[in-house]
């Protein structure tokens, strides 16, 4: 057993001394919303190169950072847990 599956595997106890971490699966709003904010970050890098203004890159930052909020948000209208 590897020394990160060893450190999995005590984080994991269930003594209620650490957290839990693990993976949780993702919706697909929130995997759009983390890939326009990865395309708004390049473009922000390339706008000049690209002749466009720069807040094309602010407003695709932002729009990217409300879906992956919205897509994260349950439906009880708190965070999956």
């Amino acid at each position: 057993m590897s020394f990160l599956a060893k450190l999995r595997q005590r984080i994991n106890r269930d003594d209620g001394r650490y957290y839990r971490i693990g993976n949780r699966p993702l919706g697909a709003l929130e995997v759009v919303g983390l890939l326009v904010f990865v395309g708004a970050l390049v473009l922000w890098q390339l706008h000049d190169k690209a002749g466009i203004s720069s807040m094309w890159a602010l407003a695709a930052g932002v729009v990217g950072l409300l879906l992956t909020i919205i897509g994260n948000v349950g439906k009880s209208g708190g965070p999956r847990a």
